[in-house]
């Protein structure tokens, strides 16, 4: 797959929401937020956490084999100040659990996590590599899958508060998957949580 054009989709309370292909070693972001699934042989990681992985050489696959950080559904690690050659300032892994999370019930939960955890930190940017980075999405839930991250980002800034205002640049990785299709459902579901105020 060649490259994929960035793109702005919109914004919600000074959260200014953006696609592209992000390299996890050269985004230059406050916040990385990388997707990390459970895995076993015929499940090797792929995607945004194994070029973690090979940078950190091997500890990723350390810690899920200790059982310390396994990639269960919502468990989370928080590297504050990440290595060379990473260019974000900070680096969170969220657990996705042992097979594509279902949308509603999943996919917008750790998207909304992700989201909160950016807010805390005040970010001024942040990347975010969940399903999209590790597994190709079921053709025919990329539409959900896309509209559960973007309602999962928009619940997380909606309950930071209506007086408070970020300054961010989020951007969601499209790089597998039909990133036409994804880019569109995410900009429509923005849009969609704009009518509703």
């Amino acid at each position: 797959m060649g490259e994929i054009s960035a793109r702005t989709l919109g914004e919600r309370r000074g959260v200014r929401f953006k696609v592209a292909q992000i390299d996890v070693l050269t985004e230059d972001v406050e916040l990385l937020v990388v997707g990390m699934f459970e895995h076993d042989g015929s499940n090797l990681p792929t995607g945004g956490a194994n070029q973690l992985d090979t940078v950190f050489q091997g500890t990723l696959s350390r810690l899920r084999e200790g059982g310390i950080f396994k990639g269960t559904i919502g468990e989370t690690l928080m590297l504050s100040t990440p290595p060379p050659p990473i260019k974000a300032r900070a680096l969170m892994l969220i657990g996705m659990g042992g097979s594509v999370p279902s949308p509603h019930v999943s996919i917008g939960g750790l998207t909304e996590l992700a989201m909160r955890t950016a807010l805390r930190m005040d970010a001024r940017s942040a990347g975010c590599l969940l399903a999209w980075s590790e597994r190709e999405i079921p053709s025919d839930l990329v539409e959900e899958t896309a509209t559960a991250m973007m309602e999962g980002a928009l619940k997380a800034i909606e309950e930071a508060g209506k007086g408070t205002s970020a300054e961010m640049d989020w951007i969601f990785d499209i790089r597998n998957g039909d990133a036409t299709r994804t880019a569109n459902a995410l900009e429509q579901s923005l849009k969609a949580g704009r009518a509703q105020d």
